[in-house]
């Protein structure tokens, strides 16, 4: 291969990123294939099939993915393509595959090692999505777009008002963080590759201070998964006032879960259950698993993934108001 052939494979390396990673989605393969069939899982939109739009049999490599979405580019070279946040997120992947071979599968006791792994995979797979990347995006517009109309009313100033700003800006503190508005430009443009890493890094360690759980099922089709696997519900927040119904890792009551294998859900939560946690000798009607899978088919933004040709409406269901609801 010559200078120029290996500058366009550079170009188009790693082009399709997965806003869920290929390696996790596999674990969904459909188990009944013929065996001159390549692999692959059932894609339904999330509120289920119809006669024109029915479950679709789709390759893992070829679902959840766009274009560069994680290539960091540099105002100095914007042809490059700099793949340091792909491969980190891939590094990731690999150590929770392993996991999940090794440990989990078999249930084997889980290690600081194997636990850590875990905690990174799902900080990674909540904040990985394009709706994270939506959402982080139209929180810092918010504040780019206040920035630029500050920036327009000062160009009117008088000299005096011109003055009193900078003393004031002369008053803070010399060496303390801020941002200028470039910064949040960049935030704007390139909300993942600017802050994703800070987001796996700082959520890592508060799933290590709570406690872990597998859940494990055999039946079928078991847990499904979707293009939003982490899913955080917390079943008492309707109770508290408004303003405190958000959700958050320090309610006692919160619960953090992702599907692993269609066999297989971790909890992260604060109560105290098993490492391995059988619920099929007592869930009657499957009412707890497709409880779960109702969770994370409700959280998915457009499609869920299961592992056979079947979807159940109940998934889609959004539930009702507990009796007591109104009083809070």
């Amino acid at each position: 291969m010559n200078r120029h052939e290996r500058r366009k494979a550079k170009k188009f390396e790693n082009k399709a990123q997965h806003f869920v990673a290929k390696g996790y989605t596999k674990a969904w393969c459909d188990p009944g294939r013929a065996q001159h069939e390549d692999p692959y899982v059932w894609v339904f939109e999330r509120d289920g099939p119809t006669e024109e739009r029915p479950g679709k049999r789709r390759a893992p490599k070829n679902i959840f993915s766009e274009p560069d979405m994680y290539t960091i580019r540099h105002d100095d070279d914007p042809d490059a393509r700099d793949l340091r946040l792909e491969h980190g997120l891939g590094r990731i992947e690999a150590a929770f595959c392993a996991v999940r071979r090794d440990f989990i599968e078999p249930r084997r006791t889980l290690g600081p090692e194997e636990r850590a792994a875990l905690y990174a995979f799902a900080a990674a797979a909540q904040w990985r999505t394009p709706g994270a990347r939506d959402h982080i995006r139209e929180q810092w517009q918010s504040a780019l777009d206040k920035m630029q109309a500050m920036q327009a009313e000062a160009e009117n100033w008088t000299p005096e008002r011109r003055a009193r700003e900078e003393r004031f800006s002369a008053l803070r503190e010399e060496g303390a963080p801020s941002m200028d508005m470039e910064d949040v430009e960049k935030l704007v443009a390139s909300p993942l590759q600017s802050t994703l890493p800070a987001y796996v890094k700082s959520l890592a360690p508060l799933y290590a201070r709570m406690k872990l759980s597998i859940i494990c099922t055999e039946k079928s089709p078991g847990f499904i998964t979707g293009d939003e696997p982490v899913v955080w519900f917390d079943p008492e927040a309707y109770k508290r006032p408004p303003f405190y119904q958000s959700l958050g890792l320090a309610y006692p009551t919160i619960e953090v879960t992702m599907p692993i294998s269609p066999t297989r859900m971790m909890l992260i939560s604060h109560m105290e259950f098993p490492e391995y946690f059988d619920v099929d000798g007592f869930d009657i009607e499957d009412r707890l698993v497709n409880d779960l899978n109702r969770r994370t088919c409700r959280r998915a933004r457009k499609a869920i993934i299961v592992s056979r040709n079947v979807y159940r409406p109940i998934w889609a269901e959004m539930g009702t108001p507990p009796d007591d609801a109104a009083a809070a």
